[in-house]
């Protein structure tokens, strides 16, 4: 039913109701993206119970070389850390519960703006000076020499 103007005119005749109903393929898909997501919040909880009472350490290491390797307990009063190399200067500011670059001579100072390291897995990289900062889990093996993937 055309009005004058172009339109259809729905008024006249009601739609037909919509109804959702689930197919086999749906409670599949469905299932196998809950199942998903439970191993992956299983696998995050089994991994943070394993590492919960392991303290982290602080690594510094410059050109490969490991300049400081200590626990973040051994440092109850805050401590700046400087590294006076041929590359550059840093001073890295590290207390029981942080670590940041507090200042670097380096042009763009990415390092600097990284932020607070708190938990293993941070870590702050400063290319101009080769240095790099990570905060570690407390029995992480030494990876050095060790192969992480073989290509081929």
């Amino acid at each position: 039913m055309h009005k004058k103007d172009g339109q259809f005119n729905t008024s006249a005749k009601a739609l037909p109701k919509r109804r959702f109903r689930f197919c086999s393929g749906d409670v599949f898909v469905t299932l196998s993206v809950l199942l998903f997501c439970a191993i992956l919040l299983g696998g995050t909880w089994i991994y943070g119970r394993k590492n919960k009472n392991k303290p982290p350490y602080v690594r510094i290491t410059q050109d490969g070389k490991v300049l400081l390797e200590k626990d973040l307990r051994d440092f109850p009063e805050p401590v700046e850390y400087q590294i006076d190399s041929d590359h550059g200067h840093m001073v890295i500011f590290i207390s029981s519960e942080k670590v940041y670059v507090k200042e670097s001579d380096c042009p763009d100072k990415i390092c600097m703006h990284q932020g607070d390291l708190t938990s293993p897995g941070d870590g702050a990289v400063c290319l101009p000076n080769r240095v790099v900062i990570e905060i570690v889990s407390g029995d992480d093996d030494d990876t050095s020499g060790k192969v992480d993937v073989i290509a081929k």
